[in-house]
């Protein structure tokens, strides 16, 4: 895979860092948008009156993309004895999934901008590089901004993972308010404001909270600052479901399941480096139905594929 991407960016007036060079010629194609009526017709439904029809994807012509870290057992044998040097006891993998116009295709790689490097190569391969490119992922700072630096030069947009985002405010207010039941009252009135991309009235419930019902104000000044950093990557839920488009990563954490954590997360397993991004690449190549491929011409087609779940 890495041979084949360096082989792509060199082709294609790219660095083999993945970075665009300053002669090269990149024009996204930025009239990709869904249809005005059907944004127009469930905005109406949903009756919202607030909304940019140049935010809503064709999902035709969107590369959808979502990025998943997955982390296993480092080798004991593998770190060096001395006590004082402290060594990470995990071995991280970075899983991408491509989804286009049916297609698919699972890419991996041993760190963020490595599988970044990937993801652009295999887009430039297929074509649809110059296409809208959704990036589905958590609220993960380092991940935001690595997408930005490496892809800013494409028509891309960040949509934070539903899940994600209802799972942190849980936490968060968890730890901010009295009982369990006091966090579920008033997550019945925050995440009805973030479902619609309302993160001004979100930030206000929370900061005209109840005092009395605070047991830790500054988690709640976390919860608050945490909306403002990603509320560029806040959609309106709502209206993307209506819309039938994704507001979810879940295709990225299932190909992390499919590639990485379904064999190399059992009890008492450990890995290498070299040996977990290693298997994870076969299982990917596998998955993407390559390995035939590969076997009897060593080489990939690197091209999407339509049997792939």
């Amino acid at each position: 895979m890495e041979a084949k991407c360096n082989d792509i960016l060199a082709q294609n007036g790219f660095s083999l860092d993945g970075r665009i060079c300053e002669d090269t010629v990149f024009e996204p194609d930025d009239a990709i948008h869904i249809d005005q009526q059907k944004v127009e017709d469930a905005a109406a439904r949903l009756k919202i009156k607030n909304y940019k029809t140049a935010d809503y994807e064709s999902p035709k012509k969107a590369v959808n993309i979502s990025i998943d870290d997955v982390c296993v057992k480092r080798q004991t044998e593998m770190r060096p004895r001395d006590d004082d040097v402290l060594q990470p006891k995990r071995v991280d993998n970075t899983v991408i999934h491509i989804q286009n116009n049916g297609g698919r295709y699972i890419l991996n790689a041993a760190s963020l901008p490595g599988a970044l490097k990937l993801l652009i190569g295999f887009l430039l391969h297929n074509g649809i590089l110059d296409q809208q490119i959704v990036v589905f992922a958590d609220g993960a700072r380092s991940i935001h901004n690595m997408i930005t630096a490496m892809l800013g030069f494409t028509n891309f947009k960040i949509i934070l993972d539903w899940y994600h985002l209802a799972k942190k405010c849980r936490e968060q207010l968890s730890m901010a308010l009295k009982g369990s039941k006091i966090r579920n009252e008033f997550l019945d009135q925050l995440l009805p404001c973030l479902w619609f991309g309302n993160v001004d009235a979100s930030i206000s419930l929370l900061r005209n909270i109840d005092p009395l019902k605070v047991k830790d104000q500054d988690k709640i000044t976390k919860l608050i600052e945490y909306l403002e950093r990603i509320r560029d990557y806040l959609p309106c839920y709502a209206l993307r479901k209506e819309l039938g488009l994704r507001n979810s990563s879940n295709h990225g954490e299932k190909a992390n399941d499919i590639v990485v954590a379904n064999r190399q997360k059992h009890n008492g397993m450990s890995w290498s480096n070299d040996g977990s991004v290693s298997f994870a690449s076969v299982s990917a190549v596998s998955f993407n139905g390559e390995l035939g491929y590969w076997l009897h011409g060593r080489d990939l087609s690197f091209m999407l594929s339509q049997k792939a779940a």
